[in-house]
């Protein structure tokens, strides 16, 4: 390659754009009020999910999902807006009446936060207003192993919570 952007030249002026957008968005964040309330963790066994807060503030949070479960598996986190008069059963029940296409009939919020096998786990930040909410998983498998089985949602992988 030619010219000024060769080799190391080219890595250090991409690190310094790198600072200088990850600091103007920091200095965005916390001037606009829209501050995180910290990092919640929240982890599987036995097909539930434990740590979900009942009530959390409205605004932007950092979630570390990780699947503790003794035996390999795949669960996932996704967030859902629940309507009105709308609860974790009723997005069970669907589970079960519907199996895994059941997922599309809930509203995403923040998109998903994608599956971790047995010992992993998912950050991801969420910007959430007033509202009703649950994290489900709709992936499948049993503890026996392989893929077939009711999605997780029906046999009530579901947490309901409530941004006030």
């Amino acid at each position: 390659m030619r010219g000024p952007l060769r080799g190391r030249g080219r890595t250090a002026i991409l690190v310094a754009v790198v600072v200088l957008v990850a600091s103007a968005c920091v200095q965005s964040e916390s001037s606009s009020g829209n501050q995180s309330s910290g990092l919640t963790k929240i982890f599987v066994q036995k097909f539930r999910y434990h740590g979900v807060p009942s009530t959390l503030p409205a605004g932007v949070h950092e979630f570390l999902f990780q699947n503790q479960e003794s035996f390999p598996i795949t669960h996932e986190m996704i967030p859902i807006a629940l309507p009105s008069g709308k609860t974790a059963q009723d997005v069970i029940d669907g589970a079960k009446t519907n199996g895994p296409s059941d997922e599309d009939n809930w509203l995403h919020i923040g998109g998903d936060f994608g599956t971790a096998d047995t010992g992993a786990g998912v950050i991801e930040w969420l910007n959430l207003p007033p509202g009703t909410y649950a994290f489900a998983c709709w992936q499948t498998g049993t503890q026996s192993g392989g893929d077939n089985g009711p999605p997780h949602a029906s046999i009530g992988m579901v947490a309901q919570f409530t941004v006030t």
